[in-house]
């Protein structure tokens, strides 16, 4: 028997949606930190994850004081925060979100606008929730950055679609899923950081529209 041959290998190429590598990166990385916790817990060391809570989660009172347990603290935990997660329920509901996201926003943006919107919003979740929360902490997981990024695909597809006089009823839907899951998982996950997610999403929103106005998609078909 033999294969018949696709006709058209590299538009299907193309035209799948693909994880950029920093992408990638922030994956093995999340799923990395998480594997040394686990192992270190059963090893009789947990001081690791605490020693980790201390001095990579975000806490709100470093950012209020202007200064952390060590030079440049208050700076490094904007970005180490999003790295770390409170158990692999966490890690799990995050990584898939992140990946379902990310090939969808890569395929319209591209890698380094995308890359872009993680970094912002992820600055941006820990700011609002510092400003809400001036005694929280510690503040840990991508979900503000994940929120941003959906913010971002959802601005992007509203400007779009506003642009090119498209119903925008599958966007509305798209939205009301995000308040409903965000509602869910606070009442499920008390000690949820929703003022992050909130913030995350409102700097995604602006970014996606900004990047809807500033430039087009790079498939016609949205």
């Amino acid at each position: 028997m033999t294969a018949r041959s696709d006709p058209f290998p590299a538009l299907r190429d193309e035209l799948q949606p693909r994880l950029p590598l920093w992408v990638k990166v922030v994956i093995t990385l999340c799923c990395a930190i998480q594997a040394a916790f686990i192992i270190a817990d059963l090893l009789g060391y947990p001081i690791l994850r605490q020693a980790a809570l201390i001095f990579g989660g975000f806490w709100s009172p470093v950012l209020w004081a202007g200064h952390g347990v060590f030079p440049g603290h208050i700076l490094t935990i904007f970005v180490t925060y999003g790295f770390l997660h409170a158990g692999l329920l966490h890690l799990g509901m995050n990584m898939l979100s992140l990946v379902a996201l990310a090939r969808e926003l890569n395929r319209l943006v591209g890698a380094g606008a995308m890359a872009a919107v993680y970094a912002v919003t992820q600055v941006a979740a820990a700011l609002l929730f510092a400003v809400m929360t001036p005694d929280g902490g510690p503040m840990i997981g991508a979900s503000g950055a994940i929120f941003g990024l959906a913010g971002a695909l959802i601005g992007f597809a509203a400007v779009t679609g506003w642009r090119r006089r498209r119903p925008l009823g599958q966007l509305w839907r798209g939205v009301a899923l995000m308040v409903v899951l965000n509602v869910a998982l606070t009442v499920l996950m008390p000690s949820i950081a929703w003022e992050a997610h909130l913030g995350g999403t409102m700097a995604g929103l602006v970014m996606g529209a900004v990047l809807a106005v500033t430039r087009s998609p790079r498939f016609s078909a949205f």
